[in-house]
């Protein structure tokens, strides 16, 4: 079951392809996550993908950041 309660993060682009979620989007992450992908991927991305790429950036012995991909989605 999905959690109902995960929201959108604010995304900063840092570049024409590049979205960042900062660090103070959830507790316990180590590293920013980033995703890649045009703004129209980016806005048809299930919430749960923010989900499993912010989890990634709690992961210990992370370095620099949690990386998504443009094709990122959630098993079901």
């Amino acid at each position: 079951m999905r959690d109902l309660n995960i929201k959108k993060p604010d995304l900063k682009q840092v570049s024409e392809c590049v979205w960042e979620i900062s660090t103070s989007y959830k507790k316990g992450m180590l590293v920013p996550a980033r995703i890649y992908g045009t703004k129209k991927i980016i806005d048809a991305m299930d919430l749960g993908v923010y989900n499993q790429v912010t989890n990634v950036a709690c992961l210990p012995g992370i370095q620099k950041y949690s990386y998504c991909m443009p094709d990122g989605h959630i098993a079901m």
